[in-house]
């Protein structure tokens, strides 16, 4: 194949991947009430329900590392694509909330596989224009975990809850298509040569202050999808359809984040800091809005709450910017976001226990609050501009 095909099939690839790689994180809450109608879903179940995005891009970080670096990135990619198919099917067809975990479980481990992997293909075929395809397609994941959210009740009102979770499995499948035509230039991702033996990544100072950017954005993001519908219903006495659509204001505004945040911060190396401040106070602004505010200003809050993770896309570029090789690409990409989610399966845990105890979500919106204030010194260290690798080395 020509090089512009290659990066033509590339482009497609990483696109379609991107639309994919949240469908199965903001579609299940906003149908809790249509599940429940033919399968007992407790609080507690709920919760765990919720915990499954966070828990699988966890394990997903020990996953993704053996296969890449012993097959190529593309050869995963189409077993975890096809991974991703099953489980919305499973999903699809759940006679009881175990195979509902489980089938939730198979997608979100495939997408969390997607996830370390996207940085590394990435760097493979753009490695000149890693600001524009980041920004591509950390604006198609905004997408994707919007539409899972904002589609969800409209298609179960059109064809029940199970067609609603189940139809994500057809757009799953055009993922392999490029996939395939790749799979020739599957290599295995070793370390390049003449690269100097580095030290366990998390030595890195900057590593850490990355897994720390992710960190917010991951705790803000998961704690929501799984918990920000019952909590507007509960504290500010919405209505489904409004829990549904704040859900939705919530994830489209990393949209507007994930089109500007990757080219700046390739152009202009100074704004790294000063997103992550940005980011943490809108994140403190938005939960004691919520928590104080009166209900006429509930969406402003929300969608302030859906600006705490500004950093996002920040972190996601700045596995690229912060590392001189694709192999520490791979390695940082797999230690932040396995750190991230580590931390957040806990806390989304964490949330519905203390739900149950206090019969309220104050200890949430003040989690909320904390994290994005101890985010804020994760600026101090990034504002170095350090590479991971020289920190490594040195």
């Amino acid at each position: 194949m020509t090089d512009k095909r290659v990066q033509f099939l590339a482009i497609i690839t990483i696109a379609l991947l991107a639309l994919n790689m949240r469908t199965a994180v903001g579609s299940f809450s906003p149908l809790v009430t249509y599940i429940q109608e033919e399968i007992s879903l407790p609080i507690v179940t709920i919760g765990l329900l919720g915990l499954a995005a966070p828990l699988a891009f966890a394990v997903a970080t020990s996953l993704a590392n053996p296969p890449a670096r012993r097959f190529g990135v593309e050869k995963t990619l189409i077993v975890t694509s096809m991974l991703i198919i099953a489980g919305h099917v499973l999903r699809a067809l759940a006679w009881d909330s175990t195979a509902l975990f489980a089938g939730s479980l198979m997608s979100l481990l495939g997408m969390g596989v997607g996830n370390i992997l996207m940085p590394v293909l990435v760097r493979k075929y753009f490695a000149h224009r890693v600001g524009l395809v980041s920004t591509i397609y950390i604006s198609l994941t905004a997408v994707s975990a919007s539409a899972g959210s904002f589609l969800a009740v409209p298609l179960a009102d059109l064809g029940g809850w199970r067609f609603s979770l189940g139809q994500w499995a057809l757009f799953a499948t055009l993922t392999l298509m490029p996939l395939f035509a790749l799979r020739k230039n599957s290599v295995p991702e070793l370390p390049e040569t003449g690269t100097a033996k580095q030290k366990a990544i998390w030595r890195s100072p900057t590593a850490w202050a990355i897994f720390g950017t992710q960190g917010m954005t991951s705790i803000f993001g998961y704690v929501s999808f799984a918990w920000l519908p019952l909590l507007l219903l509960e504290h500010n006495s919405v209505s489904v359809s409004q829990a549904g659509a704040l859900l939705s204001l919530f994830a489209i505004l990393g949209l507007p984040a994930a089109l500007l945040v990757p080219s700046l911060a390739v152009k202009y190396r100074r704004s790294h800091a000063p997103i992550i401040w940005f980011s943490s106070f809108m994140g403190m602004a938005g939960a004691m809005g919520i928590l104080f505010a009166s209900n006429s200003w509930l969406w402003f809050f929300v969608a302030a709450l859906g600006l705490g993770p500004t950093m996002f896309p920040l972190a996601l570029t700045l596995y690229n910017l912060r590392s001189r090789h694709r192999s520490t690409v791979l390695a940082v990409s797999a230690f932040g976001q396995g750190m991230s989610y580590t931390v957040t399966t806990v806390l989304v845990f964490l949330v519905g226990i203390m739900r149950e105890v206090t019969g309220g979500w104050e200890f949430t919106l003040w989690l909320f609050f904390g994290v994005a204030l101890l985010s804020a010194l994760m600026g101090i260290q990034i504002a170095k501009n350090h590479f991971v690798d020289d920190e490594l080395a040195s």
